[in-house]
């Protein structure tokens, strides 16, 4: 195949990408006809560009790894005593010595342009989705706060249900669904509370404000769903916590009986 000439590549480049001027054009349709640029070889750099480009990135065989170190091994035998100066200078001159290895040289270049290009647009996707993620959890807790004020009981039922997954990673919303289990009017309000609390009662910090909770709880429902979790959880300090309920005298005796039914059952 014919070596051409330096000053016909920057035709053949412009050519191959598709951005020839009409004058540009006239100039390379000039070289190929009188045998200056030969469309062969343009053509076969061309499909090694396309190609370039689309293949996907292999990883190599063990075959391929193991002959690529036994040929570095043979030749850092043969060069062992030739200074790095030298060798680096020898390799430039034979990569740059013909046209293709000149355009291999700046397709490897581009290739690598790509690799780290779309490594770090990876990482400047992730760190955007992070942001995001972030920017939507803060707005799902600004909501679900304002809903547990809400005056409907399903304004604030919604907002204990849109605590969901916010409870283990932020104190402020298990702090607010504390609230809600001590202080809300509303029996199903509170009981979706513990319900959503009790997902995370291994949580040392939330399983203690639970049991502070039980005092405050006035609902027959609410006080045996507590009791029944303290069960579940096998916590000894809820007993203590349940002694006054079970003293009070407005306290119903069947509400009485199923608490001590469960409580009994906490070793």
């Amino acid at each position: 195949m014919m070596e051409m000439d330096d000053k016909y590549m920057s035709l053949i480049t412009e050519y191959i990408d598709g951005t020839l001027t009409e004058a540009r054009r006239e100039e390379f349709e000039t070289y190929v006809k009188d045998g200056f640029i030969d469309m062969k070889e343009v053509e076969e750099l061309a499909s090694m560009q396309e190609q370039m480009l689309q293949a996907p990135q292999p990883e190599p065989s063990e075959a391929l790894r193991t002959n690529f170190y036994q040929m570095l091994a043979e030749e850092n035998r043969k060069l062992v005593k030739r200074s790095s100066r030298d060798l680096f200078g020898e390799f430039v001159q034979s990569l740059f010595s013909t046209n293709k290895g000149r355009l291999a040289f700046g397709f490897s270049v581009l290739m690598l342009g790509l690799f780290l290009g779309n490594v770090f647009s990876r990482s400047a996707y992730t760190g955007q989705v992070e942001s995001l993620s972030n920017q939507m959890a803060d707005m799902k807790e600004v909501m679900m706060m304002t809903m547990l004020e809400g005056e409907s009981v399903s304004q604030r039922l919604k907002g204990v249900q849109m605590s969901s997954g916010l409870v283990s990673e932020n104190k402020d919303v298990t702090d607010a669904l504390l609230l809600t289990l001590n202080n809300d009017e509303n029996t199903n309000v509170r009981l979706a509370a513990l319900a959503s609390l009790a997902e995370y009662a291994e949580d040392p910090a939330i399983r203690e404000g639970l049991v502070s909770s039980i005092t405050q709880q006035k609902s027959p429902l609410v006080m045996v769903a507590m009791a029944e979790l303290m069960v579940e959880l096998q916590e000894s300090q809820a007993k203590k916590e349940f002694e006054p309920i079970l003293n009070a005298e407005n306290t119903p005796d069947d509400v009485k009986s199923a608490l001590r039914q469960n409580l009994d059952k906490i070793m």
